[in-house]
C-alpha cells in the first residue's frame, strides 16, 4: 500500500502558458505547472547518499481510520474476528463533486474525463487539495444500530487477573451491589433503545455488570476523578449512567472482543440520553445526565472510528452550553460547604452528600474543559470553553474526595482547615492560576494540587492555541506590509507562553508522563505551526505543500526549528514512560503530532543536503564543502530523547551534530532519515500494547502504526 513515486499521470495539468489566468483557480493550476511535480522532486528526492531512502508524502490519517464498526456482524460480539482488513480502511471516500482533470491518453492528445470517487485511495490523496483530513461521507442508511444486531455476552472470559490493562483499582472499594431491579431496567434500555433492530439471546448476570461497573468508576479515578465512588447507588442512578460505566467498563477491560462490547453499549446509552433529552429537557441540567453524556465523549472521542468520532465531535458543544446555561462555570454557583464538630450524624451525612454532588459539578467542569483542550490540539480546531471564563473553585483534595463515610470526611475536613495557613481555596480557579505567575508552586492543601496543575497546564494550551491562531493571521498581515510592532509583539508573546512552561517544569516530577508528553507537546508547538507541517505532508495537496516547503525553507535554517525537534524528541522520550496500555487516547494523537515534526525536520535537511552537500541546514552558513562531499563522518550524533547534555545544547544553539532518536529497543536513528523516525514513532506506540499483535491493539493505536508503516515503506 502506497503512493506511487511519480505524480499521477491522471491528473497531469495543462501547461501554464495555455491557461487564462482569469480567477484563483486558474493561477493555482498555472502556479503548479511552473515547478516540476513537488512530491516527485522535493519530497522523493533522488538520494544515493543515505541507504537509497526515497520517502514520499504520507496518506491521510483520516483514510487509515474505519468509517464505521464494520466488524460487528449478525453472530455474537464474543465469537468473530474483529480484525480490521487496511486496504478495507483505505477504501476511497465518495466526492461530493467529481473533479475534472487534464490526462494524456495513450496516443499523447489530451482529453477531458470526470474522476470517479471509488478510484483508489492513491488518486484520492491528489484529488484531496482544499478537503479537511476528518471529511468522511457515511454510507446511506448508516445508523446507530446499522452494522450489529446481537448483544451476547460470554462470562468466561470475564478474568479480571488476567487483564494486563489492571483496570481495577485495589485500593477503592465501591460498597454498592447491582440490584436485580436495576440489572432488569438496564435490559430494558437496551431493547427501548435498540427496538426491533438487535437481539439479545442472554443478557449477562448482575455479577458480571457489577464487575464491568466498578471497573467503569473505579478507571476514571487513574485521572482527575470525577465520579464520586462513595455515594454511588445504582438503585437511585440514572440507567443511561450505568449502561455508560458498564460500556466504559468494557473499554478498559483490556479483552478486544469485551472492549468492542463497550463501544455498542456506548451507541444505546448515546441515543438514550438524546431521546431523554427530547422527552424532558430539564434532564440536561441534571448531574447524572451530564456524566453519562461526558463519559461517552471521553471513550468516543478518541476510540479510533471515524464516525463516532465523529459524533463525539460534535456533542461536545451541547454538553458545554448545558453546563453554561446552568452557570456551572462561574464561581457564583458554589457555596461553602462546612461541617462542624457538633453536627449530628443525619446533618453531617446530608451535608457530605451536598458536598460531594457540588465537588461532582467542579470536577465535570474541569475534565470538560481538558477534554476540550484534547480535541483542540489533537484534531486542530478552536476550543470551546475560554479559560478566562473559568472562575468556578478549584476542587478539593483527592483525600478529601476519596473519604470513604461521612463521618471520615468530617475528620478529614476539620484536620485539613485547622492545618491550613489561610482560606484561600475558595477563590482559585483556573483564572487565577493563570493570571498571578507563581500561584500553581504554592497552592492550598485543601485542594487537588494534581488536578489544578494539569488544568493549569491546559489553560496554558489554550493560550498557546490563541498566540498560534494570532501568529498566522499576523504574519501573513506583515507579509503585506503591515504594523511592524506585530513582530515584536509575537516575539514577546511567545517568549512569555515560553517562560511559563518553563516555570512549571518543577512540577512534573510528580505528574503521570502522559502530562509531561503533552507539555512537550506545548513546548514544541510554540516553535512550529503544527497545520503548517500537515500540510508539507500533503493533507492538503501537492499545491498546499509546495507552499508550505516554502515557510518551512526559512524555519529550518533557524533555532526555533531545532527547539522544536528538541521538544518533538521529548515528548517522545515521554511517550516511551507511559504505563502499559494506557497511551490510547488523545495522547497517541500528541505522539504521532511530534514524529511528523521531526519526519518534517529530516526530510527538510535531506533536501538540504541534496542542494547544498551539507548535513543540516545551518551548516552550510558556516562551513563549505565540495558538491556532493558530506562532512558526516567528523559530526558527533546527537540523541535527543535521552536527558539533555552539553551535546544537545550545541545542537539547539548551534545546529552542530547530527541529531538522533532511539528506538525502545535502544537502536538509533538519525533524523536525516525519515523512514526510520517513523518506525520510531510507530514502535513506540507498539511498545505500550506489549501483549498484543497489530490486530489486537486500540483501533486508534492500530491505525497510527499502520499509516507511520506505510509511509515509511513508500517507494
Amino acid at each position: 500500500m502506497g503512493f506511487a513515486s511519480q505524480a499521477p499521470t491522471d491528473l497531469t495539468i495543462m501547461a501554464a502558458s495555455t491557461i487564462p489566468l482569469a480567477s484563483p483557480d486558474d493561477w493555482d493550476a498555472a502556479f503548479n505547472s511552473a515547478f516540476p511535480a513537488f512530491f516527485e522532486s522535493i519530497m522523493v528526492p533522488n538520494q544515493t547518499w543515505v541507504g537509497g531512502d526515497d520517502v514520499m508524502v504520507p496518506p491521510e490519517l483520516s483514510a487509515m481510520i474505519p468509517e464505521q464498526e464494520d466488524w460487528i456482524g449478525s453472530s455474537s460480539i464474543f465469537d468473530i474476528d474483529f480484525s480490521l482488513a487496511i486496504d478495507k480502511a483505505m477504501d476511497p471516500l465518495p466526492s461530493a463533486v467529481p473533479m475534472r482533470t487534464d490526462e494524456v491518453d495513450t496516443n499523447g492528445k489530451e482529453q477531458q474525463r470526470t474522476m470517479k470517487p471509488n478510484e483508489s485511495a492513491r488518486q484520492r490523496h491528489s484529488i484531496f487539495l482544499e478537503d479537511s483530513p476528518w471529511l468522511w461521507m457515511p454510507g446511506s442508511g448508516s445508523n446507530a444500530f446499522s452494522e450489529h444486531n446481537r448483544i451476547q455476552v460470554d462470562e468466561r472470559s470475564m478474568n479480571l487477573a488476567a487483564s494486563p490493562h489492571t483496570p481495577h483499582a485495589p485500593s477503592v472499594a465501591i460498597p454498592d451491589d447491582l440490584s436485580s431491579q436495576s440489572r432488569d431496567r438496564i435490559f430494558q434500555l437496551v431493547i427501548k433503545t435498540a427496538n426491533s433492530k438487535i437481539s439479545v439471546p442472554t443478557f449477562p448476570s448482575n455479577e458480571c455488570l457489577e464487575l464491568l461497573l466498578k471497573v467503569g468508576i473505579t478507571k476514571r479515578l487513574e485521572t482527575d476523578a470525577w465520579i464520586h465512588p462513595y455515594t454511588f447507588s445504582s438503585d437511585k442512578t440514572r440507567t443511561d449512567l450505568l449502561v455508560a460505566l458498564i460500556a466504559a467498563g468494557c473499554v478498559c477491560f483490556g479483552d478486544p472482543s469485551i472492549s468492542r462490547t463497550g463501544l455498542v453499549l456506548l451507541e444505546i446509552a448515546r441515543v438514550a440520553l438524546a431521546s431523554a433529552s427530547e422527552e424532558d429537557n430539564s434532564s440536561v441540567r441534571d448531574l447524572q445526565y451530564l456524566q453519562a453524556s461526558m463519559i461517552w465523549l471521553d471513550v468516543c472521542g478518541f476510540c479510533g472510528y471515524k464516525r463516532k468520532m465523529e459524533i463525539a465531535e460534535s456533542n461536545l458543544q451541547p454538553v458545554i452550553t448545558a453546563l453554561r446555561r446552568f452557570g456551572k462555570l462561574d464561581k457564583v454557583a458554589y457555596e461553602e460547604i462546612s461541617p462542624s464538630a457538633s453536627d449530628s450524624t443525619e446533618v453531617t451525612e446530608a451535608l457530605w452528600r451536598r458536598w460531594a454532588q457540588q465537588e461532582s459539578f467542579k470536577r465535570l467542569v474541569y475534565h470538560l474543559f481538558e477534554h476540550d483542550m484534547l480535541m483542540t490540539i489533537a484534531r486542530h480546531r478552536q476550543c470551546l470553553i475560554s479559560y478566562a471564563e473559568l472562575t468556578v473553585p478549584l476542587p478539593a483534595s483527592r483525600d478529601l474526595w476519596l473519604a470513604p463515610s461521612a463521618e471520615s470526611w468530617r475528620a478529614l475536613y476539620l484536620e485539613n482547615m485547622s492545618r491550613a495557613s489561610d482560606t484561600r481555596a475558595s477563590s482559585v480557579s483556573l483564572r487565577s492560576l493563570l493570571s498571578t505567575n507563581d500561584m500553581v508552586q504554592f497552592l492550598p492543601r485543601n485542594i487537588d494540587r494534581t488536578l489544578a496543575a494539569t488544568t493549569f497546564l491546559y489553560g496554558i494550551a489554550a493560550q498557546i492555541w490563541e498566540y498560534n491562531q494570532q501568529a498566522t493571521v499576523l504574519k501573513a498581515e506583515q507579509a503585506n506590509g503591515g504594523d511592524p510592532s506585530n513582530t515584536l509583539w509575537l516575539q514577546a508573546r511567545q517568549h512569555s507562553l515560553s517562560q511559563k512552561l518553563r516555570d512549571f517544569e518543577p512540577s512534573l516530577a510528580n505528574l503521570p508522563a502522559t502530562t509531561r508528553l503533552i507539555h512537550a507537546f506545548l513546548m514544541m508547538i510554540l516553535n512550529i505551526d503544527i497545520d503548517t507541517v500537515m500540510r508539507f505532508a500533503g493533507k492538503c495537496g501537492e499545491l498546499e505543500a509546495h507552499r508550505a516547503y516554502h515557510d518551512l525553507q526559512v524555519w529550518v535554517k533557524g533555532k526555533s526549528a531545532r527547539v522544536a525537534v528538541w521538544h518533538a524528541a521529548q515528548a517522545m522520550r515521554a511517550a516511551k514512560a507511559v504505563p502499559p496500555f494506557q497511551l490510547r487516547g488523545a495522547d497517541s494523537f500528541v505522539t504521532y503530532h511530534a514524529v511528523m515534526v521531526l519526519w518534517t525536520y529530516g526530510m527538510l535537511c535531506r533536501d538540504s543536503a541534496r542542494r547544498t552537500g551539507t548535513n543540516t541546514p545551518t551548516s552550510s552558513h558556516r562551513r563549505s564543502s565540495p558538491p556532493g562531499l558530506l562532512r558526516t563522518h567528523s559530526v558527533k550524533q546527537v540523541v535527543l530523547d535521552d536527558i539533555k547534555d552539553e551535546s544537545t545544547d550545541v545542537f539547539v544553539h548551534t545546529g552542530d551534530g547530527r541529531p538522533c532518536m532511539r528506538f525502545p529497543d535502544g537502536r538509533i536513528c538519525e533524523l536525516r532519515n525519515p523512514s526510520s523516525v517513523l518506525a520510531v514513532g510507530s514502535a513506540i506506540l507498539q511498545a505500550n500494547c506489549p501483549t498484543e499483535t497489530r490486530d489486537g491493539m486500540p483501533q486508534l493505536i492500530k491505525s497510527l502504526c499502520t499509516l507511520m508503516d506505510d509511509l515509511g515503506n513508500l517507494r
